[in-house]
């Protein structure tokens, strides 16, 4: 589930990146306290793919400019445990 309070997030990438044709990858991750490492894998997909189609089917960014990327609870993003069940979007 994308967090309403980042619903504006989310369309001003999208613009951004349809205005550029800019490439980008969105890659999900999950938490390291929660879940088995098997478990995180899939979340941080699903979390990626979420924000990947939300991305083409409601913002109309065209999906060849979208890698998918995903990386569970091997890497954490940041110190907070909390902070790490997100998706970060970069371009390429």
């Amino acid at each position: 589930k994308i967090d309403s309070n980042q619903e504006l997030n989310l369309h001003q990438a999208a613009e951004y990146v349809k205005a550029n044709n800019l490439p980008i990858t969105v890659t999900g991750y999950a938490d390291a306290q929660t879940g088995t490492g098997d478990y995180n894998m899939q979340l941080s997909e699903k979390r990626a793919r979420n924000v990947a189609d939300r991305l083409i089917s409601d913002y109309g960014v065209p999906s060849e400019l979208i890698t998918i990327d995903y990386k569970g609870s091997e890497q954490q993003p940041y110190a907070v445990n909390a902070w790490n069940r997100v998706v970060i979007m970069k371009n390429k």
